[in-house]
């Protein structure tokens, strides 16, 4: 299914972090090929879900396909708590899609 997302170039960035594995690093993380290869390592030595379903991690969707225009992160602050943590969105913009560069 993740396959399917990048594949489809579905924009996806990593929001929040809720399980041992997943540190502070992975905030802002977009879900692409090598973060797809990071998770299955984690699931193999932690048992993790790759696609987040046991809350391990939280994600939002900032360019689809079929979006008529995609989100860009102006302002985000980390929270992190030692343990967990999570982007806070201070400020977002609702933009035109290029479609000869990739998302930024």
């Amino acid at each position: 299914m993740m396959r399917e997302l990048i594949n489809l170039k579905f924009d996806v960035m990593i929001v929040g972090v809720y399980a041992y594995g997943l540190d502070r690093s992975w905030l802002g993380r977009r879900i692409n090929e090598k973060t797809l290869d990071d998770l299955i390592e984690l699931n193999r030595r932690l048992g993790i879900s790759v696609v987040g379903e046991g809350g391990e991690y939280e994600t939002l969707v900032l360019d689809a396909p079929y979006f008529k225009k995609r989100i860009r992160i102006v302002e985000a602050e980390e929270v992190w708590d030692g343990q967990s943590g999570y982007l806070m969105i201070r400020k977002a913009e609702i933009i035109d899609k290029d479609i000869t560069k990739n998302p930024t």
